[in-house]
């Protein structure tokens, strides 16, 4: 009677309509007579049960769905299950959703096997969520031909298994789902070949969403839109696409476009825009948005700013499971802005936000494992979340997870650094190529990544990049061009440094042809863009009058500046200049610019700080402890102070053999300096009889550790034949081989040792044979060299037109000295002026011979008043380049017209002559100071 009563009802029902909304795809039935007697009953009662809880009759609706039940019916129990979760049904059924849809996937009921998978992957309503069972029921869906399974289970594969084994099994999986005409496997499709590295095809990808969305697949206009917005970043199809999006419902695409105008991502920035896009985001659900909107408040960025109404959307956020709000407000609690500072919350917020995949939260994280902070301290967990940081999507955590595989081993660390360089990571790209450098490793592209990187102007491979073609790393030639490329990059874009470098390449000639006027443009440029070698660099030039007018006060203010930017050069430059001054006050400034360079890691600035302990503190010890502290590969020179105080006696309870035995340690472990004064110690005898034998043994030692200036001490022994069988040849060789290290003309250099009879005897025939040699290279200072021969007759008779010709010669090149030479000697031949034009131009280089020159032509035109002030203005620019002998001609000249009268000025001036040495000088003002008493 009941079941008849159902039948009615349903006639009456479907009679009554004349249209009716689809049916479920599993109450359909295409042949009536294939279904049994009994399935069409149970059909039929899920129809009923599906009107009455329309109609509200909830009694009715659940003895028709428990009656089902009883039978074991997937549909009806699957459809308690969704009533329970609802909220509706308890009273009338016993157990809960889950039980009820676990029941159902029992059956083999492919719904309440999708329904379950899909509860499994997103958790909630007591159910934990767990991707291995999620898949477990998509692959039983699959088996059981359900398409749709292999899409979703596509999507877990690239979402959560992002490597390209993960990508390979999505693709397979959306392959066979869009085959069989899946429209969502396409889009699918589109992702795989957006994201994968080895399967990337962007057109391809292109294609699958534009296909995907044809066919129905709306959702798929936000993959499109991304595609064009954060990979090919085609700005105006990405806005055009998450429009499109937009309009079908999606927040995500509603959330990017405000994103683009908050951050002016291909439009002006608008904040106001932005606001209404999270506004319409979150209206429609989308979680990702509140995070972005309460930032607006937290910043003031288009609203007024407003820290209430910010933890208002960030609460709501964490509400919604938005790992991004979670993130935004533990950081609002961990300073305490906006918020009493409560930096337990902000932690268990940054936990929560870091098992949610947010990038940020998951380096505070493990920020907090790797330093202890609020968590036990554990390298593991540190490494751990740092991984995950990365992984996500954070570069710098690359880094940083690098450094805690340091701890175990180069070999660990490697991969991570690498991973980081590839995304630019300055600290990565620089520790990377540090350690495969000082290891000899070249299994990495590091000089093809530096490449890639430079195209993205990123700084520091710029300049990484400059670094190897100078020096010839990683299996790149030695190459100057592009070493200047590269550094020039580096310094227009920002890295003052590399200026500095390139400088100090023009400044040694090294690479190239020795410029100091190129040197000194560059370091201005360096000081310029902030520094600190490029002020020192250049206040050294100023110092000494290098290319730039001489200027003591201008060399000061700049090794000041690059001092306080804790440049460590200029500090020790600094504490040298105080040092000399003597004064105590002086010698206390010098001390303070060693103790800070020691301070910042230069361990040579011990050196110059042990003196100040062992001259102000009287503490001998105490200079000979930090010096202890303080040797090794930083600072060379320590053991060799040490033992300088040891033989001196300024250590007492140390003998010479101590010295000795510290010296000879240092050497063992590569030390050349070490090995160098041992060498010296064996040839002076100053602890033993001369051994030349053993002085001539440890310079080779020298030499071989790398110290090759003491390849002129092997000349001299091979020349004069000290403790080796005497070889002319073998002490050439030995220069030359020198020339060599330093990158200098052979030639020149042998040349000069015998004009100026270095390590060598003085022979002026074999000097000009040298010279000769290098002039045919057209060597500017040989030239120069050769017009000085032929000029004053050395080893050859005197001819001036050769020595005109040579001055000439060197001039053209641009040595400020042979200028000088050329034009004194014009003048001795009364050729004024042509030599006149000479001297002008030495002087325009600061060469200070042609300022006293030029100021004794002028002083002789006593007649002439201007003439006389023309001769005292160039003796004051010699006199101020601290010029013995322009002090004294400057004196001299200001008494001879001041009536023979020495003035204030002129006293000082005699005066400073003769304190620093000038023979004269200190005649005169002896005859001066008798007179005046």
């Amino acid at each position: 009677m009941k079941l008849l009563a159902i039948f009615i009802f349903l006639t009456l029902l479907f009679g009554c309509k004349s249209s009716q909304k689809s049916t479920d795809a599993h109450l359909l039935f295409a042949q009536i007579d294939s279904i049994s007697s009994d399935a069409l009953k149970a059909q039929s009662y899920l129809l009923l049960s599906h009107e009455a809880a329309r109609l509200k009759d909830h009694e009715f609706e659940f003895a028709l769905l428990n009656e089902l039940a009883d039978h074991q019916y997937g549909p009806a129990e699957l459809a308690i299950a969704k009533n329970l979760l609802q909220g509706r049904g308890e009273k009338y059924v016993e157990g809960t959703a889950f039980e009820w849809a676990t029941r159902a996937v029992a059956r083999d009921y492919l719904p309440a096997i999708l329904f379950l998978a899909k509860w499994y992957r997103l958790g909630g309503h007591g159910v934990k969520a767990d991707l291995k069972k999620t898949m477990e029921l998509y692959t039983r869906a699959i088996e059981l031909g359900e398409l749709s399974a292999a899409t979703e289970l596509g999507y877990i594969f690239i979402r959560h298994w992002k490597e390209e084994k993960g990508y390979e099994t999505a693709q397979q999986l959306f392959a066979h789902a869009a085959y069989q005409g899946d429209i969502k496997a396409l889009c699918g499709l589109g992702i795989v070949y957006r994201e994968s590295k080895q399967l990337k095809d962007l057109e391809k990808a292109a294609d699958y969403f534009q296909t995907s969305y044809a066919r129905g697949y709306k959702e798929c206009a936000f993959e499109l839109g991304y595609l064009f917005h954060r990979i090919t970043l085609q700005k105006e199809l990405a806005l055009h696409w998450y429009a499109i999006a937009s309009k079908n419902g999606s927040s995500d695409a509603l959330n990017n476009l405000g994103m683009m105008y908050n951050n002016g991502d291909g439009v002006d920035v608008d904040y106001t825009i932005a606001r209404s896009y999270f506004e319409r985001a979150i209206e429609l659900g989308g979680s990702l948005s509140f995070g972005n909107l309460g930032s607006l408040y937290e910043l003031g960025k288009g609203v007024e700013q407003d820290y209430l109404t910010a933890i208002s959307y960030y609460q709501q956020g964490v509400e919604h499971q938005d790992a991004q709000s979670m993130h935004n407000l533990a950081n609002l609690y961990n300073t305490g802005t906006g918020v009493d500072k409560d930096r337990v919350l902000a932690l268990s917020l940054f936990e929560q936000a870091a098992k949610l995949g947010n990038q940020f939260s998951a380096f505070n994280l493990a920020n907090a494992y790797l330093h202890g902070d609020l968590k036990t301290q554990s390298d593991e967990l540190a490494f751990k979340y740092y991984l995950q940081s990365a992984r996500s999507g954070f570069a710098p955590a690359f880094c940083q997870a690098a450094y805690i595989a340091l701890n175990e081993s180069w070999t660990m660390a490697k991969p991570y650094l690498y991973e980081g360089a590839k995304h630019g990571q300055e600290s990565c790209i620089e520790s990377l190529v540090s350690g495969m450098r000082s290891n000899k490793e070249r299994d990495l592209p590091i000089v093809e990544l530096l490449e890639e990187l430079v195209l993205k102007e990123n700084i520091v491979a710029c300049e990484l990049l400059g670094d190897i073609y100078q020096n010839g790393d990683f299996g790149v030639s030695v190459n100057f061009e592009k070493a200047k490329l590269h550094y020039l990059k580096a310094g227009e874009l920002g890295l003052g440094d590399a200026f500095a470098k390139l400088g100090a390449i023009y400044e040694e000639g090294e690479l190239t042809k020795q410029d100091f006027d190129m040197a000194a443009l560059l370091y201005s440029k360096a000081a310029e863009a902030g520094s600190g070698d490029g002020k020192n660099n250049l206040a050294t030039l100023y110092l000494n009058g290098v290319s730039v007018e001489k200027d003591s006060t201008k060399a000061m203010q700049l090794y000041k500046q690059a001092a306080n930017e804790n440049n460590v050069a200029a500090m020790i430059n600094l504490g040298n200049i105080y040092f000399a001054r003597g004064t105590p006050s002086a010698i206390q400034s010098a001390c303070e610019m060693y103790k800070k360079a020691i301070e910042h890691g230069e361990d040579s600035a011990a050196i110059g700080y042990s003196q100040c302990i062992s001259q102000l503190q009287g503490d001998d010890n105490a200079a000979f402890e930090l010096l202890e502290e303080r040797r090794g590969q930083a600072c060379v020179l320590c053991v060799v102070k040490q033992a300088d105080m040891i033989i001196t006696n300024k250590i007492p309870d140390k003998t010479p053999q101590d010295a000795m035995n510290l010296l000879q340690n240092a050497a063992k472990y590569g030390n050349a300096e070490a090995a160098l004064e041992i060498a010296r110690i064996y040839e002076s005898g100053i602890i033993q009889s001369p051994n030349m034998a053993l002085a001539f043994d440890w310079y080779n030692t020298s030499v071989l550790l790398g110290q090759v200036n003491a390849l002129n001490k092997i000349a001299e022994f091979y020349w004069f034949g000290k403790g080796v069988d005497k070889s002319e040849y073998k002490a050439i060789d030995a220069i030359a081989r020198l020339a060599r290290a330093k990158k200098i003309n052979v030639s020149l250099f042998v040349g000069e040792h015998f004009y100026h009879g270095l390590y060598v005897d003085v022979d002026f025939i074999r000097a000009r044979h040298y010279f000769e040699l290098a002039a045919k290279q057209n060597d500017d200072i040989a030239l120069n060299a050769l017009g000085v021969i032929y000029r004053d007759g050395l080893g050859v008779a005197a001819n001036v037109s050769l020595s005109l010709d040579y001055f000439k010669r060197s001039a053209k090149l641009g040595l400020a000295e042979a200028m000088y030479n050329l034009g004194a000697l014009n003048l001795f031949l009364n050729q004024e002026e042509l030599g006149l034009a000479w001297l002008h131009r030495a002087a325009e280089k600061q060469y200070v011979r042609s300022y006293i020159l030029l100021g004794d032509y002028y002083a002789k035109r006593e007649s002439n008043i201007e003439s006389v002030n023309q001769g005292i203005k160039w003796l004051k620019r010699a006199a101020h380049e601290s010029a013995l002998e322009g002090m004294y001609k400057l004196a001299i000249l200001l008494k001879k017209h001041n009536s023979n009268v020495y003035s204030s000025e002129a006293k000082k001036w005699l005066k400073a002559a003769a304190s620093g040495g000038h023979p004269e000088a200190a005649s005169e003002l002896e005859v001066f100071e008798s007179n005046a008493h």
